[in-house]
């Protein structure tokens, strides 16, 4: 299963222009997700306890730390199966998203 991939600046520009779209941490502790808290981004944990009330349809992008993209990748194609028809990975993560010049949060920043 192909993912779908936005960068950073198109994930920036979506949030800031459709506030129903959902940035998501893809790592499954909130440990993890405070060190790499983008600004507007909820945990896994979060979206897991809101799941069933966001649409299958709005865009959910899935993001991470990692090298290349495993976890956001991986909650991306386990979603998209679940029905989310627009869940992306943000490409290159959160060092694509701190290379464009947009905030983090908490210990991250």
């Amino acid at each position: 299963m192909a993912v779908k991939a936005i960068s950073a600046q198109g994930a920036h520009e979506l949030l800031r222009t459709d506030p129903a779209a959902v940035l998501v941490c893809a790592y499954d502790t909130d440990d993890e997700f405070r060190k790499n808290d983008l600004e507007g981004a909820i945990s896994l944990n979060e979206f897991r306890k809101r799941r069933n009330s966001i649409p299958k349809d709005e865009t959910v992008i899935f993001y991470c730390a990692c090298p290349h993209d495993e976890a956001a990748t991986r909650q991306t194609k386990k979603y998209a199966r679940e029905g989310f028809a627009n869940a992306q990975i943000l490409e290159g993560g959160v060092n694509a998203w701190k290379s464009a010049g947009y905030a983090l949060v908490g210990a991250g920043a």
